[in-house]
Order: structure tokens, then sequence, then C-alpha cells
């Protein structure tokens, strides 16, 4: 049971102010870490143990990166909205994606969040068990073949970090200079990274790439898509339900979070997006302390196994997987 909307808001409030001091730190930490890491993989081509832990290492830190300009997108990194912007900006050859694209799908992302009548503003599509029953032999297969960890995990969020997300078309509706701003820094850090190392330097930094994009994809799948995700429409679906019974938190380690930044407390960071990444482990502790928040915690091993869940049943109203909605589908109804 979930505390009153006025009580939960109000505890949440007082942590949705940014420190500009740690936010700098923060910043120039990561990006030192990110850039020595890089740099030492590079160094170190032909000794494969030392490139292969400093490939891992930067792409921890790039996934950083990548959450640092999150928190830009939300305006609560810095207190600064043209620092958020001037970072966020440039720290997008980084976490590979434009600025002011991203910012608009990802807004929509929080104003929809579990809303099934909007789907199309989630990273994973979902499909209903209602909607599965329905569909003909060919969505099926495009369904099943989308829900793949391989797709979803392995191949599909590297191909839509080096690919997709160079023109978004939602990119195109938001600011194409956006798109050609990113393009052109992206360009210019490829062509510095050859000039140093010439084409294997290449092969390092996208393995850096691939490997935060594997890591990362596991995110924001499983805090959306774990058994009792509440998923609903609106009017019936309220801000504070969707926030908080939308999203899990993440119970990886201190490591995981100091490494994303502490996202993996997602159902307060929906509920409140102004809470900066580096207080909102503290700010979800002290609300769980009061007894406001009460939080579905998925391990790192549960959130593995989050991956056999596919469909959302309305009925039941949780997720479940291919083979138990085919056997609900084959039990009659009394």
């Amino acid at each position: 049971m979930q505390a009153t909307p006025n009580t939960i808001r109000s505890a949440a409030r007082a942590y949705a102010k940014s420190d500009d001091k740690r936010a700098a730190f923060e910043f120039l930490a990561t990006i030192f870490l990110f850039l020595s890491g890089l740099g030492v993989a590079m160094a170190t081509i032909g000794n494969w143990p030392v490139v292969i832990v400093s490939v891992i290492f930067a792409a921890a830190m790039g996934l950083r990166t990548y959450m640092i300009q999150h928190d830009c997108l939300h305006g609560s990194f810095f207190s600064s909205r043209r620092l958020n912007d001037l970072v966020g900006n440039l720290v997008s050859p980084i976490a590979m994606t434009p600025y002011r694209a991203t910012q608009y799908i990802h807004n929509l992302h929080h104003t929809h969040v579990s809303d099934l009548d909007r789907r199309d503003t989630f990273e994973i599509q979902v499909m209903t068990k209602r909607e599965w029953e329905s569909a003909g032999l060919w969505k099926r297969i495009f369904y099943r073949m989308y829900r793949s960890p391989v797709t979803l995990i392995l191949i599909g969020p590297f191909i839509f970090f080096t690919l997709v997300r160079r023109v978004p078309l939602y990119g195109f509706r938001v600011s194409v200079m956006d798109l050609v701003l990113h393009n052109a820094m992206l360009a210019g850090f490829i062509y510095v990274i050859w000039f140093l190392a010439g084409l294997p330097g290449i092969f390092v930094w996208l393995s850096v790439v691939y490997v935060a994009c594997v890591f990362g994809a596991l995110i924001p799948y499983v805090v959306h898509n774990f058994e009792t995700v509440h998923w609903g429409t609106k009017p019936e679906l309220d801000f504070q339900t969707a926030a908080l019974d939308g999203s899990a938190v993440l119970d990886w380690g201190p490591l995981f979070d100091l490494i994303s930044l502490n996202i993996g407390y997602h159902d307060l960071h929906h509920l409140n997006a102004r809470i900066p990444g580096y207080k909102l482990k503290a700010a979800h502790a002290d609300l769980e302390a009061q007894g406001l928040l009460t939080s579905e915690r998925i391990s790192f091993i549960d959130g593995i196994r989050c991956l056999r869940w596919k469909l959302y049943d309305e009925d039941a109203g949780r997720m479940i997987t291919f083979r138990q909605a085919r056997i609900e589908h084959m039990v009659p109804a009394e």
C-alpha cells in the first residue's frame, strides 16, 4: 500500500534540488575515467587481458555518462537549465544519442508510463494477451523474434544506438540541427580515435559501445517488464500508481548503483524526475524508512529471469510467458 499522493510527493520534493559542486565532480570524474579506460584499451591492443578489462571499465563509464545525460534531459543534474543543456549535448557522442531528440521521446515516456494506450513511448514494446490471441501468424512470428533476448539485449540495442539513433524520425520533429550537431561531434570523436589508434582503435571503441549497450539494455527492460508490473488506461490510471507500480527497483548492489547513477531506484525516479541521480538512492532510502514507499525489488538473477515475460495479461494484471498464454488459451472458461 503506497502513501497518499500529497504525502509522498511532498517528501520526494525535498530531494529535488541540484547540487552543482557534486554534479561537476560526478561529470568530470566520469568523463576522465571513461577516456582513461578507452585510452588504456587502445594503447594496449594486443595485450588482450588488459584490453578486455579496460573495455569493460570504459563501457561502465560510458553507461554512467549516458545516465548523466539522462539527468540533464530532466533538468535535474545541474541547477542551471543552460548548463544541463550544454553538458547534455557535449556528452552525446559518448552517450551515443542526440540530446534534444532523446529529451523529446523520453519526456513522452515519463508522461505515459504504464499507459496501455501509449506503449509507443516505451523503449520495449509489450503486447497484451488479448492482442496475442487475436494476432495473425506473421505478427506472432515477428513479436516472438522481437521479444527474444538475442534481439532485445544482444543485437537490437547495439544496432539501435549505432544506426537508428543517428537519424531518429521523431528527431526531425524536434530539431534537425540537434541531429546535425550530434552526428558532427560523433564523427569528430571517431576521427580522433582513428587518428590515435587507427582501425584497431575503432574496433576497441565499438567493443566499448557494444558492452555498454548490452548491459544498459537490461535496465529499461527489467524495471518495466517484471512479473507484477502494472499497466492500465487513463483516466483510471493515476500518476502515482503509474510511476510506483509501473516501475521496479534494481537491487543489483552498490557497484551497480555507482555505475548507473542510481537509476535502478526507478519507481521514485518516475514519481519525481527532478531528483538528481546522485541523490536518488538516499531519497529512496529515506522514503522507505518513513513508510512512504514500498518497492518491488528485483535482484540481478531475477532480472535475468524477467526475460521470460513476454505478454501482459490484462485480466490477471501481470506479465506472462508465451507458454502460459498458450495453456490458458487451451483451458475453457468455467
